[in-house]
C-alpha cells in the first residue's frame, strides 16, 4: 500500500533509510534523514511511503513542480530491504509519476552515476538519460540526470 507518509513514521523510516548502502555513501546519517524528512513534513513536500503488513517498505521523496520551470522532481526513491525485488520501487514511481501529473508535464531525476542498477530500472520505466553533473554533490560522484514526458 502506498500513503502519504505521516510524521510518526519519520523515526523508523530514517533509521532504515541510513542503513541502505547509497545513504552511507552520501553520510546520511538517522539523525540527519529524521531531520531531513520532518522539514520537507513542515514544507508540505511529497512524501510517500510504501507499507506492507504494517511494516514501512520505502519511500518516494518528491517536489511535484518546478524543475526547470517544467516538472516535478524525484529527490529520493528508496525501497527497504524487506521490500526489495517486490514491486515496491516500481509502485513508489507510478504514485509519484501520478502525483507529479496532476501539475506537471513532465518527471525529473538524478541518479548517482555508480548506481547502475537504478539507472536501468529508471530506463525501464521509461526515463531518458540527457546529461550529467559532476561532482553535484559528493566530488567524486557524478549525478546523471534523467527526464520522462508524463502527459
Amino acid at each position: 500500500m502506498i500513503r502519504p507518509l505521516a510524521p510518526a513514521d519519520v523515526p523508523a523510516l530514517a533509521r532504515g533509510l541510513a542503513a541502505l548502502p547509497l545513504m552511507v555513501r552520501y553520510g546520511r546519517t538517522p539523525e540527519k534523514l529524521e531531520a531531513a524528512l520532518s522539514a520537507a513534513l513542515g514544507r508540505g513536500e511529497g512524501l510517500l511511503v510504501a507499507e506492507e503488513d504494517g511494516a514501512l517498505a520505502g519511500l518516494a521523496w518528491f517536489l511535484p513542480a518546478g524543475t526547470l520551470a517544467m516538472g516535478g522532481y524525484l529527490k529520493l526513491i528508496a525501497v527497504l530491504g524487506a521490500g526489495q525485488g517486490r514491486g515496491t520501487g516500481a509502485a513508489l514511481l507510478e504514485a509519484f509519476e501520478a502525483a507529479v501529473a496532476r501539475e506537471s508535464a513532465h518527471a525529473f531525476l538524478l541518479v548517482s552515476d555508480f548506481n547502475d542498477g537504478a539507472q536501468r530500472f529508471y530506463e525501464r520505466h521509461g526515463y531518458r538519460r540527457v546529461g550529467a553533473l559532476p561532482g553535484l554533490v559528493l566530488p567524486d560522484v557524478g549525478e546523471v540526470l534523467y527526464w520522462r514526458r508524463l502527459r
